[in-house]
């Protein structure tokens, strides 16, 4: 396989504790031929600090900053801008990335002939420890489907890099990767789903309970704003939306 030039973009904000790590899981990466674009959206800790260490270990780690910060949507905009490879890989700075990730993902997406590959994923707690679940994502994806769970994780994906040039995020939407998703699904993308686990997914615990209702009401939102569905029909997608969140983080196949 021809290894194209891969841009890895990662928003960083606060993230100073866990930001290395997930660095380190991109510089060893089989596929090598990489550029990582790590952009400090105004952090308050030392996130800065941590990324200029990073820098110099390693040529292919490339940073910038932010004055203000503009919100995640708005850094990986800035990312896109900045990224000279024929693909994109998002890394969120917590997440951890398996060494082949890339190589099998780029692999797929060539084989394919698709534009987005996407991954299944495992769960890590705050402090890295394995919560012993995983998400085993479909291998087919459509508009439909991701409207009723958005099974697309940013930090499983690669894309071709065509797609942001002329796509960016919209950050009015607190869920901007789902209506970044339904923008290209929109716009004839195709995307395929490797079963494989190919990252770990960190998750803290005020995510798991804490914020439901907000994220119940930033769904619905994409529903009625975004895509202008009637309320029965917003309702008849948010109710699949919500059995499978339930599923997602109750019911989600333990790892052998």
């Amino acid at each position: 396989m021809q290894e194209g030039l891969c841009s890895v973009i990662v928003p960083a904000y606060n993230c100073a504790r866990t930001l290395a790590q997930s660095i380190a899981s991109a510089v060893r990466q089989t596929y090598t031929n990489l550029e990582i674009l790590i952009i400090d959206d105004a952090s308050t800790d030392e996130t800065w600090k941590v990324m200029q260490e990073l820098a110099g270990t390693d040529e292919r780690i490339k940073i910038t900053h932010l004055e203000k910060n503009g919100g995640v949507a708005n850094a990986r905009n800035h990312l896109f801008s900045l990224a000279s490879g024929s693909y994109i890989a998002f890394l969120d700075s917590d997440d951890i990335w398996h060494e082949d990730k890339l190589f099998k993902q780029i692999a797929l997406l060539e084989s394919s002939g698709c534009d987005l590959v996407y991954s299944s994923y495992s769960f890590i707690d705050g402090e890295g420890r394995a919560i012993g679940k995983t998400k085993i994502v479909p291998a087919a994806c459509s508009l439909k489907a991701v409207l009723k769970e958005n099974f697309i994780l940013p930090s499983t994906v690669v894309m071709r890099s065509s797609w942001v040039k002329s796509h960016t995020m919209d950050g009015s939407y607190a869920h901007e990767d789902l209506v970044f998703w339904l923008s290209l699904f929109q716009d004839g993308l195709t995307a395929v789903g490797n079963p494989e686990v190919l990252i770990q997914y960190r998750i803290y615990e005020n995510n798991r309970s804490g914020n439901k209702a907000k994220a119940a009401k930033n769904r619905w939102l994409v529903y009625r704003r975004y895509l202008g569905y009637s309320p029965v029909k917003s309702l008849w997608y948010f109710a699949h939306y919500t059995l499978n969140g339930l599923r997602k983080y109750q019911g989600i196949q333990k790892q052998r």
